[in-house]
């Protein structure tokens, strides 16, 4: 009895620990099973990214303030963002390094992320970048 391919089920030929025919049938046979799961991963950072575009663009633009609707209208999605903190009764939620600042009223501002005030001391990428853009301040120790 002979090995048949994981994907297209013609006959194997050659090793007997093959199992697939050609490299093409098991690039999509793992092509399939990897893009199953890493389906949900996909569509979030696709979310992420075009939240984070928006962000940037309405800040080249110099639009950093603007109501929650006319944020929405422009394809923001609310429920995707990859950090969140609460700063003197204002939430700030960030997609990567641009976000936006929520007060209680409707209006929302556009803020990029401070190099500085984000840097943790263990952190040696950051680190890097702010050396080289000559915003390096060493971490204070926390009261």
């Amino acid at each position: 009895m002979r090995k048949k391919c994981l994907d297209c089920g013609d006959p194997i030929s050659g090793r007997t620990d093959k199992k697939f025919c050609t490299d093409m049938c098991r690039n999509a046979y793992h092509n399939k099973y990897n893009g199953y799961r890493n389906a949900m991963i996909r569509y979030v950072n696709h979310k992420l990214r075009k939240n984070r575009h928006i962000l940037a663009e309405l800040s080249k633009a110099k639009t950093t303030e603007l109501t929650r609707e006319e944020l929405s209208f422009n394809g923001y999605d609310w429920q995707y963002f990859t950090e969140e903190r609460l700063q003197n009764s204002l939430v700030n939620r960030f997609c990567y390094d641009y976000g936006i600042e929520i007060g209680d009223d409707e209006l929302v501002r556009v803020i990029p992320r401070a190099l500085k005030g984000t840097r943790k001391s263990h952190d040696p990428v950051n680190l890097v970048a702010a050396e080289a853009m000559g915003k390096y301040e060493p971490a204070k120790a926390a009261d």
